[in-house]
């Protein structure tokens, strides 16, 4: 039930334009990620990187990240929509 929610959260973010998509762009200093999501597939060093340069940011584990956003390997997005964040968080939590 967990992932289908989630996956809902990452819909209507993707729809509202809120998303950000990869490593690369969310650790950019313009990027204002509220929320980040790494895919629990991602290699074990990526996401220790990822969440060392995302001090600030929760960063939360999810299964299976690229059927969640309908695109293939995704390995990272964040959320910028507060509202959306905000549920995604204490969903997680």
């Amino acid at each position: 039930m967990k992932a289908s929610e989630i996956a809902s959260y990452v819909g209507f973010a993707q729809r509202s334009g809120a998303v950000i998509y990869g490593a690369d762009r969310i650790t950019e200093k313009r990027a204002r990620p509220l929320v980040v999501l790494i895919d629990a597939d991602a290699p074990e060093k990526f996401r220790s990187a990822l969440k060392a340069k995302c001090k600030s940011t929760p960063c939360f584990e999810v299964e299976e990240l690229p059927l969640a956003t309908h695109r293939d390997n995704v390995k990272a997005i964040a959320v910028t929509d507060a509202s959306l964040a905000g549920a995604i968080i204490n969903l997680m939590r």
